[in-house]
Parts: C-alpha cells; sequence; structure tokens
C-alpha cells in the first residue's frame, strides 16, 4: 500500500509509518506537498478538523499510485473554558472515504494563549520562549512541556492509529 503524507515534518511521516505498522499494514509513505491555504495556527475543532482532511485528500491526489493520503494537524479548541491543543488525523482513500482519529489533547500554556488565539502558531511561540530552534520537527511542545516524556511523535501516531480503527479488515462490517 502506498501512504501519501501531506507534510515534510518527519514526525508526521514516522507516526504515519508506526502506526500502519502497529497494525500490521505494509505501507510505504511517502511525502506529499500540503495545501498552501491552510492557516498556520487553526483555531476551533471544525478548523482543525477541515486542515486535517483537507491535507489528506491533497496528499491522495497529489501522488498518483497512492492508496492513502494523511492530514495531521494540530490547533487549539475551547473545552470546559480552557483551550487545550489536539492533535486530529485524516485518511482518504480515492472513493471519497475519510476517517478521522484524535491524539490525546494538553492544555495550551496561558503564556501563549493570547497569541495562539489570534492565530500565532504555538511552535513558533515555544521555539521563541524556550530559545530552542525546530521545535515542531522535533520533540514539540508537549516534548519540552513533558521533558520529552511525551513528544508530537506521540500524538501524531496515536492520531493516525485512531483513524486507522474503520480501515482495519475485522471492523469492516462496523463502519460503512
Amino acid at each position: 500500500m502506498i501512504v501519501a503524507v501531506a507534510s515534510r515534518n518527519p514526525n508526521k511521516v514516522r507516526a504515519v509509518e508506526e502506526a500502519y505498522r502497529l497494525f500490521g499494514i505494509p505501507a510505504r509513505v511517502v511525502v506529499a506537498a500540503k495545501p498552501a491555504a491552510l492557516p498556520p495556527q487553526p483555531v476551533g475543532l471544525d478548523a482543525v478538523v477541515k486542515g486535517a482532511v483537507e491535507r489528506a485528500r491533497a496528499a491522495v491526489y497529489a501522488v498518483e499510485a497512492a492508496d492513502h493520503g494523511v492530514g495531521i494537524e494540530a490547533g487549539a479548541v475551547g473545552v470546559g473554558g480552557q483551550y487545550l491543543d489536539i492533535t486530529v488525523a485524516a485518511i482518504a482513500d480515492r472513493s471519497g472515504r475519510v476517517t478521522l482519529g484524535f491524539g490525546p489533547a494538553f492544555q495550551i500554556p496561558d503564556l501563549f494563549l493570547a497569541e495562539v488565539l489570534r492565530g500565532v502558531e504555538l511552535g513558533a511561540l515555544a521555539e521563541r520562549h524556550f530559545k530552542r530552534g525546530a521545535v515542531g520537527y522535533r520533540e514539540g511542545i508537549i516534548g519540552v512541556l513533558t521533558r520529552r516524556r511525551v513528544t508530537r511523535l506521540d500524538l501524531n501516531r496515536s492520531a493516525v492509529a485512531m483513524a486507522l480503527v474503520p480501515r482495519l479488515p475485522y471492523n469492516k462490517e462496523l463502519y460503512r
């Protein structure tokens, strides 16, 4: 199976490889360009899901031989008076079917919240504050906050694995 990922971020590519491997699905993961019109920091659950779905659909059609396209998007979602950073994965195929999965979410630090809600990317804020380059391509802000006990790879892998659940052969009768 050929799986196209709409990102050049090594965390996302590796997460897709590991999620498919987790379920014993042989997959060759290839990189595809992400859609140009996506906001750098989606705010609201609908915006995060839309970004993941747009990435997945773009990826499956960008790579001619792709069976699946995967989009992974993280963004700020208001829940219970707090704002959480949540990772959403979407898997699209050529029939038009899209399946979704969510990764673990964590509370956005108060220090960054106002700027995040204005659309400033959380990763950029973390890089500036912690004086570390390419945080999003490494452990992610969650890795910095947890001292690498939980990383961005973990969040991405979980989201992709959950998006694969409806596609597993033994779940075929449960999902349409």
